[in-house]
Parts: C-alpha cells; sequence; structure tokens
C-alpha cells in the first residue's frame, strides 16, 4: 500500500487490514460546513482554521454557501479560496465520498451533525447548533472548539475501525480563562497593560500554531484589535521544514514552504507588522551567544526531548509556559525557578542516564548502542545505513525510510506526537500493523493554549496555576493543578549558583528563600 501522509505505520506489517480500512472512511467522507449570518468578523478566522485541518483528514470538504474570511493566516478572501490553496495537502481520493457530516458554525441555521460556538475565550461544541458570541476579537474559543470538532469528527468516523475517544452528546462548554466547565467569566477592561518579550522555543508544528495563532490575534494586518502587541517575538529552531512530512502536520502551512523554520515564521511574523526574529540555532547555542545570562520575559517551549528541555531550563527565563504533546493528550504548563513548583526539567529528572537510556534506543530501534550514543550528540541524523539497519532488524517499515534519512534519532524513537494509535476494532490487531493516523488539530489546539495564555499575561488577566490538562481523545474535564518539584534534589532549580542568578536578574522569592537546598552552601 502506497503511504498516505494521513497515516504512519508504526509496526512491519505494512498496515494489513487496518490501514485501508482508515484510509476508505476518510476518503468516503464529506464534510459540509453551514453558516448564518453570525459567521463574521474575527469567527470566520476559526472557521478557516477547522478548514485548515479538516480539509487534510477527509476525503471532501466544502461549505454550503462561501463565507467571505477575515484577513486571516492563509491569505484566503474566501472559504473557496481557502479550499483552493490548501490543494497540495489534501487528500485525493479516486472514487467521490459517499457519506455526509454537517458541521454548523452559530446557531442561525438549521442543527446539522455537529455544532460549532463560543468567543474570544467561551469554547462551545454539541450536538446541535451553538451560539457565537457577539464580541469576538480574536475568537481563540472557537478556535478550540474547531478542534474538539475535528476530534468529534474522527471518532464518529474512525470509531468502528479502533480509534478511540468519548462522543459529545448534547452539548459541552469550557473556557480559556480559568479552564472550568462553564462559559468564560465576565472580565473587566484591562488595566495592567504589559507589552512582553516572548521566545518560542521549538518552533514545530506546536510552535508554528502557537506563532500563527498569535499572528490572527494580535497583528494589525489581519485586522486584530488587540490592546497590546508583543515588544519583540524570538522563534528559535535549527530544523528546516520538511516539503514531504510538515504541511501535512503543521495546520499553517499550505505546502510547498521551504528553508529554516526559525527564519521562514519570522519573517512572516514581520511582514503581518509584529516585532520578530528567527535564530536558526539550538536553544543552547542562542543561550551561549547572549552576552548575559537570563530572558526577562516569558519562553513558550515545545521542545520535548530530554536534552532540548534541559536547555530551556538552563536559559533561566523570567517564566516559561512549557507545552507537551503526546497522541492526544497535551497540556500548558507556567513554571518559573525554584518557587515550590515544577521548573521546566523537574518531569525529567528521573530519565533514565544516558547508558542505559542508549541501551534502551537500541533495543528499539535495531542499532548498535556505539551508535545511538553517537547519535545521541549535539547535531547528529541518521544515515541511510542506520535506516537500512533498522528496517533490517524488523523495527522500522521500509515505507518510512525516505522520510527518516538525515533525521534525528528522536524521530525513529519517539512516541506518536500529535498522532494517534489505531489497533483496529476492539485492540485485536497485531502489534506489527499498528497505525498511527495524523491530528493536527492537536497542535493547532495547543497553539491556542500557549497564544491564549500570552495574550491572559499581556493584558492583565489571570494565566493558568500552574498546569492544564487536555485530552482531545474526548472533551477536557476542566483539570487545572500545581505540579509538586521533583523531590530527588537533583534537577536544575536546585543548583545554588542558578538560584542565585535568578534572584540577581528578577529579584523577588523563591522558595528556597529559607534557606539554601541540601547541599549547597
Amino acid at each position: 500500500m502506497a503511504i498516505d501522509p494521513r497515516l504512519r505505520l508504526l509496526g512491519t506489517g505494512g498496515g494489513g487490514t487496518v490501514a485501508p480500512q482508515l484510509l476508505r472512511a476518510l476518503n468516503d467522507t464529506h464534510v459540509v460546513i453551514r453558516t448564518g449570518p453570525d459567521m463574521a468578523g474575527a469567527g470566520t478566522t476559526a472557521l478557516a482554521a477547522f478548514i485548515a485541518l479538516a480539509a487534510r483528514l477527509f476525503g471532501a470538504v466544502s461549505a454550503e454557501t462561501p463565507v467571505a474570511l477575515a484577513a486571516n493566516w492563509w491569505n484566503s478572501s474566501d472559504t473557496t479560496e481557502l479550499l483552493a490553496a490548501l490543494h497540495a495537502v489534501r487528500p485525493q481520493p479516486a472514487t467521490p465520498a459517499i457519506r455526509t457530516i454537517v458541521v454548523t458554525f452559530g446557531d442561525q441555521v438549521p442543527p446539522g451533525d455537529f455544532g460549532i460556538g463560543g468567543d474570544d475565550y467561551t469554547v462551545r461544541l454539541g450536538r446541535g447548533a451553538q451560539p457565537l458570541g457577539p464580541l469576538n476579537t480574536h475568537a481563540l474559543g472557537v478556535h478550540a472548539a474547531s478542534c474538539l470538532a475535528v476530534s468529534q469528527l474522527l471518532l464518529e468516523v474512525l470509531g468502528p475501525h479502533g480509534f478511540p475517544g468519548v462522543p459529545v452528546q448534547e452539548s459541552y462548554v469550557t473556557n480559556l480563562v480559568d479552564y472550568r466547565l462553564t462559559e468564560a467569566p465576565e472580565l473587566g477592561t484591562a488595566s495592567d497593560i504589559r507589552p512582553l518579550r516572548l521566545a518560542v522555543m521549538g518552533v514545530g508544528s506546536v510552535g508554528t500554531s502557537t506563532l500563527a495563532l498569535l499572528a490572527t490575534a494580535l497583528s494589525p494586518r489581519l485586522g486584530a484589535a488587540a490592546v497590546v502587541r508583543p515588544a519583540e517575538i524570538i522563534a528559535i529552531d535549527d530544523d528546516r521544514i520538511d516539503p514531504q512530512r510538515n504541511p501535512f502536520r503543521y495546520p499553517a502551512l499550505l505546502g510547498g514552504e521551504s528553508g529554516r523554520k526559525a527564519e521562514f515564521f519570522a519573517t512572516r511574523l514581520t511582514d503581518l507588522g509584529l516585532p520578530a526574529t528567527g535564530v536558526a540555532r539550538t536553544v543552547a547555542e542562542w543561550t551561549r551567544g547572549r552576552a548575559e545570562p537570563g530572558f526577562d520575559g516569558l519562553v513558550v517551549s515545545s521542545v520535548d526531548t530530554l536534552g532540548g528541555r534541559l536547555d530551556v531550563t538552563d536559559v533561566l527565563a523570567r517564566s516559561t509556559l512549557s507545552i507537551g504533546v503526546s497522541g492526544l493528550a497535551l497540556h500548558a504548563q507556567r513554571e518559573e525557578f525554584a518557587d515550590g513548583f515544577a521548573c521546566p526539567f523537574c518531569d525529567y529528572v528521573s530519565a533514565d542516564p544516558p547508558l542505559t537510556q542508549a541501551g534502551v534506543y537500541a533495543q528499539a530501534t535495531g542499532l548498535t548502542v556505539e551508535r545511538v550514543l553517537a547519535l545521541l550528540q549535539e547535531g547528529a541524523r541518521l544515515t541511510a545505513a542506520d535506516v537500512e539497519a533498522a528496517i533490517a532488524g524488523g523495527r522500522l517499515s521500509p515505507d518510512r525510510r525516505d522520510s527518516l534519512i538525515a533525521a534525528p534519532l528522536t524521530d525513529l524513537v519517539r512516541q506518536a506526537y500529535a498522532e494517534i494509535e489505531v489497533r483496529g476494532a476492539g485492540g485485536q490487531v497485531s502489534a506489527d500493523d499498528v497505525v498511527a493516523v495524523a491530528a493536527p488539530q492537536v497542535s493547532w489546539f495547543a497553539g491556542v493554549l500557549a497564544a491564549v495564555e500570552v495574550i491572559k499575561q499581556m493584558t492583565g488577566m489571570p494565566t493558568v496555576d500552574r498546569r492544564v490538562d487536555v485530552d482531545l481523545s474526548g472533551l477536557p474535564p476542566g483539570l487545572v493543578r500545581r505540579v509538586a518539584p521533583d523531590g530527588t534534589g537533583r534537577c536544575l532549580c536546585r543548583s545554588g549558583i542558578r538560584i542565585r542568578w535568578y534572584r540577581k536578574l528578577y529579584g523577588g522569592h523563591t522558595s528556597t528563600d529559607s534557606g539554601p537546598p541540601a547541599g549547597v552552601s
């Protein structure tokens, strides 16, 4: 079976019977979008995002009536033009779709199968039509509802083939202010407006979604009604856009983009009137090249490797918002340094030491421990010989050969990221035939969380305390919690010299003011 960018074969069996079933179900589905007179202004940017997500997955997507779009990231004037612009990342089924699912926006329309609604901070999803708020300035709540709707569509279409999830029943409401299962609380006029220095570390599917959503909410050239804009945006990533894979996983891309990720997106932001700089280097290289330690602003980190998280922590930023994704689950966690709660590295302290990790990686990939150790070094990439060794060892499907040559080792061993494993109805399929289905809505939802937290911080609104967890295989439960720091005393946030630097840079109180951490004088 030819590889389809919507699927990734995790086993060596080529997807068995599961992959063809999944593709047939996706290709046979026509998603029809129904809107009414209340679909206008910023709400249309969320409509555009829904189209950018759904069009990557289903055989056909169309609007019952073309809708004019407000100025948007994809530079499309209406829904027809946007669907045409997405041609390069859309599936091209050989036969017409045979099933229609209707998705509505707003409540001034006849109901369909799923309804999307909300406003800037309220998220509404249901089986019936859902109201749109009258005063949308960035409609991030509608963006979030659109992501939930895509997951519900996948569950509706792929559920009989093993796609897991919890279906929405009548209606579901949550909000992006306190994340409780109610509509957003009344918000007063922003009284503490603060320009913010922002560094986005990791310009992958989450980082690019974050930047695109911030542009939607803050760019004057996209018609944003923002009362404040960042003083500076720095995008940091040393990787390049992969035209063979990135466009299908990155909702902000249309296909055809190329170049360094950080530089490409910084240029887009600059063109949209936002002060952005692209740094095509690793976080560690950027940190070492700075004249002074620290970063007096907010770091948004979607880095998901052990070494990368250590480097982000060592930036000693005033505060960090860490975004984590695994399958359909994700979280956003605000972190400071030695303040009694988890720092950016606390979750990683108990990870296996390098030699043990190398042994696990060797077993998982079929490579030798010596070769794995070499590939764990900064900047190391898989060679054709490495990929062939993994295929020969039965650890990798031959269909993935080309996509992994020159990729980092983590791409070979990492868990599904913004994807969900499907093992067939009842989970009875052999591990050799497990298939991962792309879930671009997860990256976009993560970008919503990051963008809304940035906006709340700049406008003096309450920010998340400290972590919100979301699982898009169902409906977010409204769970916010505080995560305790690592208890071993080995994390960077227990380092005496780092604590002293943090205090010197920013002042204020840390949890260790009552005395130095163990072993520090």
